[in-house]
């Protein structure tokens, strides 16, 4: 999250685009530009009834670039402080809207309400190298708080700093929860202590820099999925983004555990360490195919 004037896409399906323009609404800040983005895989004409004389893919274009149209129109009128575009591609929705995201800086969607859907943010996630809000069912809400998860890893400071941000965006307080499980040896007490004491001299550091931000911390018992899934109040999570092709399981456990008990925003955030597919595979290509140092010269 970087402030002000930030590329955001929202991708929309058909399905509940209302509900996600008014989230949309609700984050969005002064200057933003929010791209709305719908792909649908086009019809050929061969594959319709030979016996209607009716183009089934131009009757299901229309009816889509109205629906998109729709959408920024309505997020133009409920927000004119920021700029809204608008695009409809004949491309399945997941390559649609994993390309579009490698050039924003946050991602808006839907919770998947179907296997498709579910493919859809499968490879977005694996792809994406930017945030990713996900609305659930619940309406918006204007003073709802903020809930970051950390972990004790390497992508704690940024989730804390996102979620801080938001936190200030939104006028309201922050409450960090850190999964924890007391040491064997029977020093539960003064474990707690310390590692709440450190917990606290952590968030103070970054806190500094938001000033406004009136933050909690607690410790909680379980792992980081049985916390949430425990953690059912009305706020925005801000956790960190574990890739689907490297944890296939925990996309299923945070739709079907942790969405169903929790249905507001949940915010996505790549860690430090997990490049995405992509990026990776774009990696891996260069190292394979680049011509040694000592080389160059002879290959020009």
């Amino acid at each position: 999250m970087i402030g002000t004037g930030r590329r955001v896409v929202l991708g929309i399906s058909g399905h509940r685009t209302s509900h996600l323009v008014e989230w949309a609404a609700a984050l969005a800040r002064p200057g933003d530009t929010v791209r709305i983005v719908h792909g649908y895989r086009p019809i050929p004409y061969a594959a319709t009834d030979w016996q209607l004389p009716v183009d089934d893919n131009h009757l299901i274009r229309k009816v889509s670039e109205r629906h998109v149209l729709a959408a920024a129109v309505k997020l133009r009128r409920a927000r004119p402080d920021i700029t809204v575009t608008s695009e409809l591609a004949g491309n399945p929705a997941g390559r649609v809207l994993a390309e579009a995201a490698r050039s924003a800086d946050l991602v808006m969607v839907g919770a998947p309400h179907c296997d498709r859907s579910r493919l859809v943010l499968a490879r977005l996630l694996d792809e994406v190298d930017c945030p990713v809000v996900m609305f659930g069912a619940a309406e918006p809400l204007l003073d709802w708080p903020v809930t970051a998860l950390v972990r004790g890893s390497q992508g704690d400071e940024k989730i804390l700093r996102s979620a801080f941000a938001l936190a200030q965006q939104r006028g309201c307080g922050l409450l960090v929860l850190k999964p924890w499980r007391p040491p064997l040896d029977g020093s539960a007490g003064y474990a707690e202590i310390a590692e709440q004491k450190a917990l606290d001299s952590y968030l103070a550091g970054i806190g500094e820099f938001f000033p406004d931000v009136a933050v909690a911390a607690e410790l909680r018992f379980g792992q980081p999925l049985e916390v949430l899934v425990e953690h059912s109040t009305i706020d925005l999570l801000v956790l960190g983004l574990v890739r689907p092709h490297l944890q296939p399981g925990w996309l299923n456990i945070l739709l079907d555990t942790v969405l169903p008990a929790h249905p507001y925003p949940i915010m996505l955030i790549p860690e430090p360490g997990s490049p995405s597919r992509w990026l990776a595979n774009d990696l891996r290509s260069h190292l394979t195919n680049r011509v040694p140092a000592e080389r160059i010269g002879e290959a020009r």
